[in-house]
């Protein structure tokens, strides 16, 4: 009974210290006369990573004003997910397009389709498909490093919509750290000012649900369009057909005539 007592007790500690040290660190960077370059390059080099940025970008909005954190929040993220992608595109796509799919077994050839699937989707409607991917709760790294196996997207494409996903979410986290008065207090969601938290709550419920409605289209027509895919031109029209004759004045389930 006392071990996991313990162990609660020394993962607080240790917590504690990490944020301590986290807190530290920032003040640091405030007082340097260069400390908000040297977050932008320190929150690239973590995107990079895919490591998770939400805490690092509620520090940033409990050291600095909301304007300074979210700008630089923004431009790390947005140099890190590119940086990402491009050495995905130059690195990790030659390599793969290099060893054979059926070496790696069903996954690889389950990631080849859906690279597939969703590379149509970015040949047709490039700004809203990387728009959606981007704000979708997927994992970082396929948002950065698998984007970037994708030859049908546009570099410039990518950049834009990473930059206008990236800003509202780091404006929201920004908020969050501002109207806490500590580093541990931010982090465990307190806040000594209600109407920031206001702010954040409506800015980040905003986002999501703007986000979740607009995959939720986009699944729907990608289902739409995979179920009419998935057979041959011939048996399509061959459907239509049956379909439009089932449907005419006179012919139906009973009032056709047998087909030999």
């Amino acid at each position: 009974q006392d071990s996991p007592r313990l162990l609660r007790g020394q993962t607080r500690m240790a917590l504690s210290a990490h944020l301590v040290f986290v807190q530290g660190l920032f003040e640091q960077l405030q007082q340097h006369p260069h400390g908000l370059s040297y977050y932008v390059l320190f929150l690239a080099g973590w995107t990079l990573c895919c490591l998770p940025t939400t805490p690092v970008e509620i520090a940033a909005g409990f050291t600095w004003s909301v304007g300074l954190s979210s700008t630089a929040s923004s431009l790390g993220k947005t140099i890190g997910s590119c940086t990402a992608f491009a050495l995905s595109r130059l690195l990790l796509a030659p390599l793969l397009s290099r060893s054979p799919a059926t070496a790696a077994g069903p996954l690889r050839r389950r990631a080849d389709a859906m690279l597939t699937q969703l590379g149509g989707a970015v040949r047709d409607r490039p700004f809203r498909t990387v728009f959606l991917l981007r704000a979708a709760p997927l994992p970082i790294a396929l948002k950065n490093y698998g984007l970037g196996l994708m030859p049908s997207l546009p570099s410039l494409v990518f950049v834009l919509m990473t930059f206008a996903v990236n800003v509202p979410f780091s404006v929201a986290w920004a908020l969050t750290g501002s109207s806490a008065s500590s580093l541990q207090e931010a982090l465990q969601g307190g806040g000594a000012d209600s109407s920031g938290k206001l702010v954040t709550s409506a800015v980040t419920a905003l986002v999501l649900l703007g986000s979740l409605g607009y995959v939720g289209n986009f699944c729907r027509e990608q289902l739409r369009e995979m179920r009419s895919g998935a057979e041959p031109p011939e048996e399509r029209a061959a459907a239509a057909a049956a379909a439009a004759a089932a449907d005419a004045p006179g012919v139906g389930r009973g009032g056709g005539e047998k087909a030999e």
